[in-house]
């Protein structure tokens, strides 16, 4: 016989409420679907289109005066004077730099003293060759008497021309002795001091105007055919704030840097608002290389993860992350460069809750 087991009253009731517990516990802890997470949302769709885009091509260069002059000597000698520091503004025809020259002052009053007894012969045989042709003429003078006397009137001559030659040069080379700013401008470099010794060909100091710049860049060999004197170009300085000044191209060097097959460009910036513009920033040359079709896409499509970039396109009434290249920014649009197609239709604006697979209701 099966075996029967019987429970009293209040254990019946304490093993029921154990069960009602045990139940509702369960019930609780069991989620309920949220209905609204996939419900669609409403989002401004739009079909990727290709509009007719100004390509431009960018070289890399620097902002300089538009005339930046070394300045050096012809003279070694030890710098007696140097009155700029680099900063300094300084005009035209301004004395900046003087060089110990007591060498060339004594051979110049060595040269200047022989002239002038060179010179005191050159009269005295003036003279002298002027009486023997007057008697040559009157039959009262040989011939050979009037050879010698042209003979020492031509050499006396001849020692006060190359004497007068000697001091031009000392002349010349004292000139050296000082150097003068041969521009209104700025000192930008200062490459010497007091006491030290100038060598010829060296720089001492350059002298830069800054109140009209340039932009000088380095072209490829491929691309400086499409570059002509005159053409207008858009030149962009990020240092100054991402700003974007026209230029024209003033000139081109005929020929190109045979290692790197590279040829310097010089971009006339317009004087118009200089701004924050200073010499020795790094700067963009844009030059335009025709017209081309483009796909774009607003700014505020996009989606950023880490360093990737995407956009969500919609297909059947879902988005979906799409990972996009992005190319040049053109105002507040963007080159899509691969990723996108011409037709598809994607979000043109992004909200926080958009995720990849939401069902989404175009407006």
């Amino acid at each position: 016989m099966p075996t029967v087991f019987r429970y009293s009253r209040p254990v019946l009731v304490a093993l029921t409420l154990g069960l009602m517990t045990t139940l509702t516990a369960c019930s609780t802890d069991t989620a309920i679907p949220d209905s609204s997470a996939d419900a669609p949302i409403p989002v401004d769709v739009i079909a990727a289109t290709a509009t007719a885009q100004q390509q431009m091509l960018r070289y890399t260069g620097t902002i300089q005066g538009a005339q930046r002059v070394p300045l050096s000597t012809k003279l070694m000698g030890i710098v007696t004077e140097l009155n700029v520091e680099t900063g300094d503004r300084v005009r035209k025809g301004q004395t900046l730099v003087r060089v110990r020259s007591e060498n060339l002052e004594a051979q110049k009053r060595q040269v200047n003293a022989r002239l002038q007894g060179a010179r005191a012969a050159l009269q005295n045989a003036k003279i002298n060759f002027e009486r023997i042709q007057r008697l040559y003429k009157q039959k009262s003078a040989t011939k050979k008497a009037f050879d010698d006397a042209q003979t020492a009137y031509e050499r006396a001559r001849a020692q006060v021309e190359a004497l007068n030659g000697q001091l031009a040069e000392i002349n010349e080379m004292l000139a050296y002795a000082t150097v003068d700013a041969p521009i209104t401008g700025y000192v930008v470099d200062k490459r010497t001091e007091e006491g030290a010794l100038a060598v010829p060909g060296q720089p001492l100091l350059v002298v830069e105007t800054l109140d009209a710049l340039k932009a000088v860049v380095q072209v490829p060999e491929a691309d400086i055919n499409r570059f002509a004197t005159g053409d207008s170009v858009t030149v962009e300085v990020g240092a100054a704030g991402n700003v974007a000044r026209r230029g024209v191209v003033t000139q081109i060097d005929p020929a190109g840097n045979y290692a790197s097959r590279q040829f310097k460009v010089q971009v006339r910036l317009l004087r118009q608002n200089m701004g924050a513009l200073k010499s020795g920033m790094y700067a963009q040359v844009l030059h335009p290389s025709g017209v081309e079709q483009t796909l774009t896409v607003p700014e505020e499509a996009l989606v950023t993860r880490g360093q990737l970039t995407g956009l969500f396109v919609v297909k059947d009434s879902t988005a979906l992350l799409r990972w996009i290249r992005t190319g040049e920014q053109r105002g507040n649009r963007i080159e899509v460069l691969s990723g996108l197609r011409q037709g598809e239709r994607y979000i043109t604006s992004i909200s926080g809750r958009m995720r990849d697979g939401q069902p989404v209701r175009p407006r």
